[in-house]
């Protein structure tokens, strides 16, 4: 089926017995198509010396378009060129000219005649060179000439070097194609002769590599010449204008691309003739459609993306859920689309079925031009979130960015808790130095335990206590009120383990079924198997904390409460209970009188109290000062984390850098930044404050004219920060009625960064391009970003671009990209159809939709095929699509076609 320009293998220089030098003059024409088939040429041109032997020629086109061969006649001429050996030039022509009056024309205007006039030999004949290529170009031929190391080629004129040289710009101006003896001679003249020719005479010459095989037996090619055309001499033709893109010599075929992601034909299934059954059938590169308004341009580009496109809600989004929907009116409609690998999709798949080319890309017309105004347009997705999402397309970078967001939102539940205790320390201190202003004064509590000692004494020496008694007594009393200390100090410890083990115990519990949760998602079992192991240290740490737990449990007891268990913990407390019992016995004997027993008991009580007490401001003051500390921490923690939170930001932006310059290449360059967005910042910052300018307007940070890709200093804004912190926490400077404190820090803290991407093309920057080039600058991200190959529908690419942004942007950026992958476009601008030297024209037509009448029995009707695809209108073909070539369709449908074709035959100096 036709596909429009496609790479095919030919051969431009090759002999056959005709040829007075041929090897095997026994060889038939049968053998010689034979032997190009099995070799895979498409197209040959017959160059025998000095000779076109038109008999030959018509046996072997006949018996080469059985085999799909185009044969194309040819001549091979020799040109005096003063030194040891002749340069050869050879003239090809179309395979649809009338060959006997060619070679009648040659053989009268050249010195080919002198090969039977004068007895001359066919190596003895030199035709001079530039009237030759004269006649030939009159009778409509191409010229090729000898170049590169051959003997016989264009270097081997000899004349003295200033006249050797301009007469050698002389040819290469007249001249079409340069042929090359081998690849290594290519380089040398890519590099240096055709850039030299192209300045000086504005002409590009494309070169080609033949096989010059006088022996089909040992048809053997080192290299294949491939066109990118159809097999015509047509096709030939258009490596004169596109020299760069349609010839190449090289191994394998060009422009690999998988047969995965080919769209290779479509077909519309309809009732009452409404669509043609013929398949439309697609280019592996640059696919465009033409036609007239309502022609059904449009419909084919919407109906291969509904077919395809993964993501179905897409078409709801973009406004175009129900446009070209037949299904209501036409039961029976079907669309089905083939891949080159041979797979089949229709467009009537369930949501269940895979679409076999899941990465295609869409988009329709004015999608750009949305994406490029998406405040005007309302389409909600912010320029920077389209291009961030662009980048992350690729499974790397989307891996990058993920983890960056896991780490961001880490950072986030960080800062929660980390406020959160930073409160709670507040709360605690707050409430410690509550208690502590209850207690009374220590110098009170230390005078009041002197008088008290020495009231005890008295009564002890009333009591008729000797002083060694009393001292003893003394001793006694003290180690008491020390073992009633460490009880105190003990009981509040183990309170503290208490709250922390039953608090950490529910930490590991969350984690623990947090860490299940992720090994059974693991399909790896390597992996699975390093992370179980590296992570047993939880089930270790949980069994530890359940062990402590079981040593401190408690029950209630007559008492109070009571350990549940005999452990080491409980052995603190009995043994303390025990040297109290003790003391309290050896104190017996020394209270005998029960009055002054009871006084000194009370007096005892208040000493003891009063020491619990000072102990008690001792150990308060300790926890305020510790807690002072740990607030202290808390708050550099925080700050910390911000900075750590900001590095987030710049490294994902690193990691990223491979993506975006990817895309210098084209011209375009994306930057990206860590930036603070300052106006979503002042809008949750008011919300917390008292509402009213002055209470916040003192602080930088909130100045109104900062924008959110405003310029700053992430030191700066530390400071701005901390000093709003400290006016909200410790100095109270700032008011706030509408949150409590805690609220407005996580507020004041919360991450207000963001992924900047900063688009520039041609020095401009994305946010300040008109609509039309910001709509191109968008194309370039979403192809050039792509890290697949599938294809990509785009419907009217050049809407809201000047002519010439199309033509020098536009056209030159679908040249470039076509060659990665297929590009499926509607388009009505002669620019994009010709000068991006589109490899297949679709063209569309509705009946009766203009002036033309169409016997095509089909209401939406479609046509294809290549550039060189012509032939004048045939006025006796009532079918319009049919009537005329493809070049003639675009001269007619696209306003300024044919203009578009003369700049292209001019732009490398062909006319």
């Amino acid at each position: 089926m036709n596909k429009g320009s496609e790479w095919r293998k030919w051969d431009l220089h090759f002999h056959t017995p005709s040829s007075y030098d041929y090897e095997d003059m026994s060889t038939t024409n049968q053998q010689i198509m034979d032997g190009l088939a099995s070799n895979n040429i498409s197209v040959i041109a017959i160059t025998d010396h000095h000779f076109i032997d038109v008999k030959r020629i018509r046996e072997l086109q006949i018996i080469g378009k059985e085999k799909g061969i185009t044969v194309l006649p040819g001549i091979e001429f020799l040109s005096d060129a003063r030194g040891d050996e002749p340069v050869h030039f050879i003239g090809i022509f179309s395979e649809t000219s009338d060959i006997e009056y060619i070679w009648g024309q040659i053989e009268n205007n050249t010195d080919i005649k002198k090969i039977k006039g004068e007895a001359k030999k066919h190596n003895e004949v030199y035709c001079d060179l530039l009237d030759t290529i004269k006649l030939i170009k009159e009778l409509g031929g191409i010229i090729t000439i000898h170049a590169g190391k051959k003997t016989n080629s264009i270097e081997n004129i000899t004349h003295s070097l200033p006249q050797g040289m301009a007469q050698k710009e002389d040819i290469a101006k007249a001249i079409d194609i340069f042929e090359m003896g081998k690849e290594a001679d290519c380089e040398g003249y890519s590099k240096t002769v055709i850039p030299h020719i192209q300045k000086k005479f504005g002409k590009y010459i494309p070169m080609i590599i033949c096989s010059d095989n006088h022996r089909i037996s040992e048809y053997k090619l080192k290299q294949h010449l491939w066109i990118k055309a159809d097999p015509t001499f047509e096709g030939l033709r258009q490596i004169l204008y596109e020299p760069q893109q349609r010839v190449k010599i090289q191994q394998e075929k060009p422009d690999y691309k998988e047969d995965k992601l080919l769209i290779d034909q479509v077909k519309f299934v309809s009732s009452n003739n409404r669509f043609t059954p013929e398949p439309i059938s697609f280019n592996e590169n640059l696919n465009v459609i033409i036609g007239g308004k309502s022609s059904g341009k449009s419909i084919l580009l919407y109906n291969i993306a509904r077919t395809l496109l993964a993501d179905r809600g897409f078409f709801a989004k973009v406004g175009l859920d129900d446009k070209y929907k037949f299904e209501k009116e036409d039961a029976g409609f079907d669309f089905e689309i083939k891949t080159k690998g041979g797979f089949a999709q229709s467009i009537r798949r369930t949501d269940q079925e895979n679409s076999v080319i899941p990465e295609i890309k869409y988009i329709p017309q004015n999608y750009l031009i949305k994406l490029a105004e998406p405040e005007q347009n309302k389409t909600g997705d912010s320029l920077n979130k389209i291009v961030r999402e662009l980048i992350n397309e690729d499974d790397e970078s989307k891996r990058s960015y993920e983890n960056f967001i896991a780490a961001v939102k880490s950072n986030d539940r960080k800062r929660e808790t980390i406020i959160d205790n930073y409160f709670e320390i507040k709360n605690r201190i707050v409430d410690l130095e509550g208690q502590l202003k209850l207690k009374p004064k220590a110098q009170i509590l230390e005078s009041n335990i002197t008088s008290n000692t020495l009231k005890v004494e008295e009564l002890n020496k009333s009591a008729g206590m000797t002083p060694e008694e009393i001292e003893k007594y003394n001793q006694l009393q003290k180690q008491l009120e020390g073992i009633q200390s460490e009880r105190g100090i003990a009981v509040e410890d183990f309170r503290k383990i208490e709250q922390y083990n039953s608090e950490t115990i529910d930490a590991l519990n969350n984690l623990k079924a947090k860490q299940l949760l992720l090994v059974n998602s693991l399909q790896n079992e390597i992996l699975k198997g390093i992370f179980t192991q590296a992570t047993a240290e939880i089930d270790s740490a949980l069994l530890t904390f359940q062990a402590i737990a079981s040593k401190i449990e408690t029950v209630p007891a007559d008492n109070g409460r009571s350990f549940k268990n005999q452990t080491e913990v409980s052995k603190i407390f009995t043994e303390l209970g025990t040297r109290k019992k003790q003391i309290d016995d050896q104190l017996q004997p020394y209270l005998k009188n029960e009055a002054i027993k009871k006084q000194i008991e009370d007096v005892s009580k208040s000493i003891n109290d009063d020491k619990a007490s000072l102990q008690a401001i001792a150990q308060l003051s300790k926890e305020i000062a510790d807690s002072q500390k740990a607030l202290s921490s808390e708050k550099e923690k925080l700050f910390t984390l911000y900075e750590s939170n900001f590095k987030e930001y710049t490294n994902v932006i690193e990691q990223l850098k491979v993506r975006t310059d990817e895309l210098e290449k084209d011209g375009l360059k994306i930057t990206g930044l860590t930036k603070f967005n300052f106006p979503k910042f002042r809008k949750f910052f008011l919300q917390i404050s008292d509402g009213r300018r002055r209470s916040y307007d003192v602080f930088d940070i909130c100045d109104e004219e900062k924008d959110s890709v405003q310029e700053y200093q992430l030191a700066d804004l530390i400071t701005n920060l901390k000093n709003i912190f400290a006016a909200i926490v410790e100095t109270g400077d700032y008011a706030l009625v509408r949150t409590e404190k805690k609220n407005a820090i996580k507020v004041l803290l919360d991450d207000y960064f963001f992924d900047y991407w900063l688009i520039e093309y041609k020095n401009d920057q994305l946010g300040e391009m008109s609509t039309g080039k910001a709509s191109f600058v968008i194309l370039m991200l979403i192809v050039g970003l792509s890290k697949s190959k599938a294809p990509i529908l785009i419907d009217q690419p050049e809407d809201n671009l000047d002519n010439r942004s199309i033509t020098t942007d536009l056209v030159e950026y679908l040249r470039n990209k076509k060659i990665e992958r297929q590009i499926i476009l509607v388009t009505h601008n002669p620019n994009v159809v010709v000068n991006a030297d589109a490899e297949n024209i679709i063209v569309a037509n509705q009946k009766n939709q203009n002036d033309t009448v169409s016997s095509s029995p089909y209401l939406f009707d479609y046509t294809n095929g290549s550039l060189e695809n012509t032939y004048s209108k045939v006025e006796t073909e009532q079918d319009l699509l049919k009537s005329m070539g493809i070049r003639e369709h675009i001269a007619e449908i696209v306003e300024g076609g044919k203009e578009a074709f003369r700049k292209r035959e001019e732009k490398y100096g062909f006319k």
